[in-house]
């Protein structure tokens, strides 16, 4: 008979063996706090209604499978995007090596939603599954709509005000604008940096997503030294991406490797990144995930000419747009997978769609003419 460890009310030993004893101590707190609240309020929190006996158990253990998944005792939300990208594209799998069905996944992203309201976090997956088929629930931007987000972030206007800034910090921002300004470091003051009120780092993360259609939990494992400027790439290792064991070189557009280095300096004079070789930080000086990118979308969008239309346009729109006009130019789903880092043809599959601009382009083909 398998034992039953004390306090982990629906798990196994086994199920925590790869867990060490302090590990062990820390995670039954929170799991026990964890099962209450799936009983007491986790299936409708605002009105105190608790799951069903019967889906407790099943829930709960999706919940762990997550955290083991990511070989952590306290999930972020950075790593329930990669789980959730991973049951996407069949990478995370039942114990008999099979794909889980649709509904299963679907049971896997509503535990992670219970899980983040009961820490109090939000969270929401950027990929929807049904009971049917597999679904990319985010639609993708057009190729206007993708220079448009670019000039959004080119203008985004982020650095900090003069006065807000520690007096550390206000001496690095004065020595870099000195050397922009060509002027003494002593001569640059407010009406200075009001002129030069503009960072590079959105327009980085927009561009070199918009090159590579990276997944929002990329950004929480970036950094400096992945940045290869003089050969126009960033080389993700092999244990950087969780479940992957090769090395992924995604090639930059010229531009982007403009922006990059800027940004690069402008990084260089930020105390908040000194203790950090994460390339881009948010305002909290935290890892980005999806809760966040998907904020900062919102606002380039509403600051832009993109008319959202009914769409649901999320961080993944950018991933669903770049694997789409990869296909529309070159009719190859290896190079999408390749592009995309997709380990099945069966995943990359999904973007190899006509582009809105192709089936616009068939439709007035086949009309009569001009009026």
């Amino acid at each position: 008979m398998t034992e039953k460890p004390v306090g982990f009310e629906f798990l196994s030993a086994d199920s925590l063996s790869h867990l060490d004893y302090k590990e062990k101590i820390l995670y039954q707190d929170s799991w026990s706090g964890l099962t209450d609240f799936l009983r007491n309020s986790g299936k409708e929190p605002k009105r105190n209604i608790g799951y069903a006996e019967s889906n407790i158990r099943p829930t709960a253990r999706r919940i762990h499978q997550t955290h083991k998944y990511a070989d952590t005792i306290e999930l972020r939300p950075s790593q329930a995007d990669e789980f959730v990208d991973a049951l996407n594209e069949d990478q995370f799998r039942t114990k008999q090596g099979q794909p889980y069905s649709e509904g299963s996944k679907r049971k896997f992203v509503e535990a992670l939603q219970a899980y983040f309201t009961y820490r109090g976090i939000e969270w929401e997956s950027e990929i929807n599954f049904k009971n049917g088929d597999g679904t990319l629930s985010s639609d993708p931007f057009i190729l206007e709509e993708r220079e448009e987000l670019f000039e959004a972030a080119l203008n985004y206007r982020s650095p900090p005000s003069y006065k807000n800034v520690s007096p550390t910090d206000r001496d690095r921002w004065n020595a870099h604008l000195a050397q922009i300004l060509g002027k003494p470091k002593s001569e640059v003051g407010p009406k200075d940096w009001e002129q030069l009120r503009r960072s590079w780092k959105t327009v980085c993360l927009i561009s070199i997503t918009l090159d590579c259609g990276w997944r929002a939990g990329m950004f929480s494992r970036l950094t400096t030294q992945m940045v290869h400027l003089d050969a126009g790439e960033i080389i993700i290792p092999p244990e950087t991406a969780l479940k992957n064991d090769e090395r992924w070189t995604c090639e930059l557009s010229d531009r982007s490797v403009r922006i990059l280095k800027k940004w690069l300096e402008q990084r260089s004079n930020k105390t908040k990144y000194d203790n950090s070789d994460l390339l881009f930080l948010n305002r909290k000086s935290n890892p980005h995930h999806s809760g966040t990118l998907n904020d900062l979308l919102e606002n380039l969008i509403s600051v832009s000419d993109i008319d959202p239309s009914g769409r649901k346009l999320t961080w993944h729109s950018i991933r669903h747009s770049t694997g789409m006009y990869v296909y529309n130019k070159e009719k190859d789903i290896e190079l999408v997978a390749e592009v995309l880092r997709h380990t099945s043809l069966e995943s990359a599959s999904k973007y190899a769609h006509p582009t809105p601009e192709t089936k616009q382009n068939v439709i007035e083909s086949i009309q009569g003419g001009g009026i």
